[in-house]
Parts: structure tokens; sequence; C-alpha cells
């Protein structure tokens, strides 16, 4: 089965060199990869093209922008295409320009969306996809996500699950051992509320059946928006033996005490915007134990991230702000 694998790229040219090094040395040689770039300020582009030519010059690069996508450019086997999105437009709209590339290729049935701050090991993508195969329910699959700098540390068995009280997440297997793994991904699929954004091996048919992940979110909670939208139609899947390395700390993102406020904006407002799309008895519970995580940083004196906390909590229902350049800066 044919997949393509889809990559974002902002202001990070280090990490996905990397992650491409990684990529190309387990993929067949006609396995394509879309590198979407959310506009970077840093030459990320050129170096990335400047890195292909050297390294994969028989991968390309291949050019495109995101008006190309959109009319309908397909890619071309075996390359590496890096898409310029023209503007940072958050995880969601930039992963989806590089969706719509892949699917624009009638022979696609898979599109694998990587972090581009992971590595992975032999057989991560067949191991997925065998999972898949092996269920047509599924629309989408996780990996094992290990933590980068703790080799032996997993971040999560594929997903997390979602409590509608509060709001919050947690991810399933967290800080378990390489060898806690389970040999039998069923018991954790019964658990799971979404797949972790790191690594998603997402079914054709899902995407035509349930559509793109929706782009108003910015940053955060795009997957479980995705997860439930399609739960009418597929269910979600784990592929233990897919391993991937993750960069990300234990608490970025997650924390009510961690995070730029830039970050913990979108954290608390995409809470309950999620529990007033989805679970909407649910929201003022979600309201309540976000006004506990403010206290908690309230009380730790950080004022900056309390503040956008509260911004993002009053900002249901509204259009997201545009992230300044400076802001942009902070999110990293």
């Amino acid at each position: 089965m044919n997949a393509i694998v889809v990559l974002l790229n902002w202001n990070g040219w280090c990490d996905t060199l990397e992650c491409l090094e990684s990529l190309l040395s387990t993929l067949s040689a006609d396995a394509s990869v879309v590198v979407c770039d959310n506009a970077s300020s840093d030459g990320s582009v050129e170096r990335i093209c400047e890195w292909v030519v050297a390294n994969a010059p028989d991968r390309g690069p291949v050019l495109l922008r995101r008006d190309d996508v959109l009319d309908g450019a397909v890619p071309r086997t075996g390359q590496v295409h890096i898409v310029d999105n023209g503007g940072n437009l958050g995880f969601a709209g930039g992963n989806n320009s590089g969706v719509r590339l892949a699917l624009n290729d009638p022979a696609c049935s898979y599109v694998w969306l990587l972090n581009n701050d992971t590595t992975v090991e032999r057989g991560t993508l067949p191991a997925a996809i065998a999972r898949m195969e092996a269920d047509p329910r599924i629309g989408i699959c996780g990996s094992t996500l290990m933590y980068y700098h703790e080799p032996d540390s997993v971040q999560a068995f594929g997903g997390a699950v979602y409590s509608r009280w509060t709001g919050r997440s947690r991810h399933l297997g967290a800080f378990a051992r390489r060898v806690d793994v389970p040999d039998d991904p069923r018991g954790v699929e019964a658990q799971m509320s979404y797949v972790v954004g790191a690594s998603m091996l997402v079914r054709r048919a899902f995407v035509e059946r349930v559509g793109y992940m929706r782009e108003d979110y910015f940053l955060y909670c795009e997957e479980i928006d995705w997860a439930t939208r399609g739960s009418k139609f597929f269910r979600l899947g784990y592929a233990p033996d897919s391993v991937v390395r993750h960069k990300e700390g234990a608490s970025i993102g997650t924390s009510a005490v961690g995070g730029s406020p830039l970050s913990l904006f979108y954290l608390f407002r995409n809470r309950v915007r999620y529990a007033w799309r989805f679970h909407r008895a649910y929201v003022p519970s979600v309201l309540l134990f976000c006004g506990l995580d403010i206290a908690k940083l309230v009380l730790r004196r950080r004022w900056p991230q309390a503040l956008a906390a509260v911004r993002g909590v009053m900002q249901l229902g509204r259009a997201a702000p545009v992230p300044s350049a400076r802001e942009q800066g902070a999110q990293a």
C-alpha cells in the first residue's frame, strides 16, 4: 500500500534534517516525503533543499507553493517535496497542505503525519501499515512514542485518554519502559480517545469521509477533534512495533505550570473550545478545572502564563488571533 510521509517545519531545519536522514534510511526508494514549511524565517527551505541535493540527490527536492497543491499538483514518486505554505498556518493548517498534496495522488492509501522533531526505527512505517491492514475499521493509527533523550522511557502507547470532566488528557503508557510495550494493541486501543499527533498514520478513506483537521485551533486539540469527528465511522489503532523517538519534553504544552504564554493561551482556549463543540454539558466542569490550573500558575507567580491562560479561556467562540513574529518566537 502506498503511503506518503508529511512533516511540518517551522524554523526547525536542524530537527527536520535529522528526521529526514532517519526516514530516508528506512523508507523504500519509491516512498515520497512532503515537508510543509510554515513561512520559516531561519532559511529552513534553503537548508533542507541543500541537504537533499547533497545527501539524497535521487529524491529531488521538488519545490511547490501551497497554491500549487490547491490547484491539484501531484507528488512525484520517491521524491522529497517542500511546500511553501506562505504563512504560519499552525499545526493543522500546515499539515493539511501536505495531506492535500498526498491525496492528489490517487495511488496514495495512507498519509503518515510525523513531527519533524522525531527519528524513526527501521520498520516503523510497515508496522503501522500492517496494523491498519489487519483492521479496515481503523482510521488513524499511532506509534509507540519514546523520549528521544531518554531512549528507554515511553511518552505514549500511541494515544491518550481524555477526561470530559477536566478537559485534560493523559498519555497512555506514559513513562513506562521499553519492555512494558504491549504485544497486543487491543487493550490500549480500547482506552484511546485520540492518537498523539507526533505520529499519526491516517487512512485515505478517513480523510475523504471525515475531512481535514480543523484549522481554527492553530495549536493543540486538533488530534482529538479529528478523532472525535471520525468516531462514528472509524476506530483508532495502535502499532506497538512502530517506534518513533520524540524530542518533546515530558510536560511541554501539557502541564498547567509549563510552557510559554502563547502556548498556554492556545492550550486553555482549545480545552474550552473542544469541550464546547463536543461535550457542552461538561463545559462548567472544564471551566472549573481551568480555574484551578490558573490558580496554580498564580501561586507560582507565573503571571504572564496565568494572564495568557485567562485570555485563552475568555476566547471561547472567537476567532483565533494571528501570532505576531515576536509571539511566534516564544512558541518554540
